[in-house]
């Protein structure tokens, strides 16, 4: 039981692709599903069995998450019985985790929650895998800081995209982004970036200004503005450069791998934070690597 529920939170927290390929409505849950007897359960429940399995599921999950990540987590776990939950078969789970740090990447708060009142998922000890008996979907929501995005924007990777771009601007002697942090000020986000212009042999910061919004499951800007008088851009390219760099899609990177899909379903920005809200699936029969 103790590699299962490893390997469901692998997947669950540290394992999904942003492939936007269903919503919340299209998602079906198990139907006509099998537990253990009625019996079984009760002797459980009597005995305390079930009680002690779950507590012991959510310690060892608990467990598996801090290995990962750095962070205050609560798991809350239901069974159908102690036989159900060593077999891979459990009514639902919870998580919430509050200041989480993971591969550089900054949230304040992450929840994620089955959806189904029925999930199954099977273990092969030899191959060290776990299958996916049954569709399994998880609803999510998360916070961000204006404190949360520019730690994120410190991580090597995040880099990387700004020596891309700069890679481009410095060919032609045009442009070099020297830095870049985010605001958040009034519900409106703002990205300040620091450009150095070497045929001119000048820098100047210029913030950008824009909405948040979902398409195809992604977070994108819309509405953006430069809000400096002495810098005349082609807001066009102003808004392809921002979703390039956009830092917001790349600080839910803790939430991907390849045997799970993920669609963002709501971003919005209350009391200067971002707040984001979506589904993860992962198919029936999806064999996935146990993590040790």
């Amino acid at each position: 039981m103790k590699k299962l529920l490893i390997s469901v939170i692998t997947i669950m927290i540290f394992g999904l692709s942003a492939n936007a390929q269903c919503s919340y409505t299209d998602f079906q849950c198990p139907q006509n599903y099998k537990t253990s007897s009625g019996f079984s359960k009760f002797m459980g429940s009597v005995t305390g069995a079930n009680f002690i399995a779950r507590k012991a599921g959510e310690s060892i999950i608990k467990k598996s998450i801090k290995n990962d990540a750095e962070g205050d987590f609560d798991v809350k776990l239901e069974s159908f019985s102690a036989a159900d939950l060593a077999a891979g078969r459990f009514k639902s789970l919870s998580i919430t985790g509050k200041n989480i740090v993971s591969d550089d990447v900054y949230l304040s708060y992450l929840n994620l929650k089955t959806i189904c009142d029925y999930n199954y998922i099977v273990l092969d000890k030899k191959n060290n895998t776990a299958t996916f008996k049954e569709d399994f979907g998880m609803t999510f929501g998360a916070v961000m800081t204006e404190s949360d995005i520019n730690n994120s924007m410190q991580n090597k990777e995040y880099k990387y995209l700004i020596d891309e771009i700069n890679s481009l601007g410095k060919s032609i002697s045009l442009f070099n982004i020297q830095s870049a942090k985010v605001k958040i000020k009034n519900n409106k986000f703002m990205y300040v970036i620091k450009i150095a212009f070497p045929m001119f042999g000048m820098s100047k910061s210029v913030v950008i200004t824009s909405d948040i919004n979902v398409h195809n499951g992604r977070i994108i800007f819309t509405q953006t503005n430069v809000m400096n008088d002495y810098v005349k851009m082609d807001l066009s390219k102003i808004t392809y450069l921002l979703n390039y760099l956009n830092p917001l899609n790349f600080s839910l990177r803790i939430l991907e791998n390849k045997d799970a899909d993920m669609q963002i379903q709501e971003a919005v920005i209350k009391n200067d934070k971002i707040y984001v809200n979506g589904i993860i699936t992962v198919d029936k029969d999806v064999v996935t690597e146990c993590k040790e």
